[in-house]
């Protein structure tokens, strides 16, 4: 039978001997506050829909070269002029 496998040590570490004799260098850097502010008060809409119904909105959106949000909302106001608002 065989004896298995074995693990390996880890590899030594090189001590960086430059890197210790070196003196830190500080760098000035600008602050800047990061504001979570969204343009167009957009939200993240999580909703599974099949593969079929996804490629369709896709190649609608080559076709008429606009972008799947902007037909998404298309679809919505076509939608709600037919049943209503929710």
């Amino acid at each position: 039978m065989s004896k298995g496998l074995k693990i390996a040590e880890p590899p030594r570490r090189r001590k960086d001997r430059a890197a210790e004799r070196a003196e830190p260098t500080v760098v000035a850097a600008e602050v800047t506050k990061f504001d979570h502010v969204a343009e167009d008060e957009k939200v993240q809409f999580n909703k599974r829909v099949t593969r079929r119904v996804a490629d369709g909105y896709e190649i609608m959106a080559i076709r008429t070269r606009r972008k799947v949000p902007e037909l998404l909302a298309e679809a919505l106001t076509l939608l709600e002029e037919r049943h209503g608002k929710v």
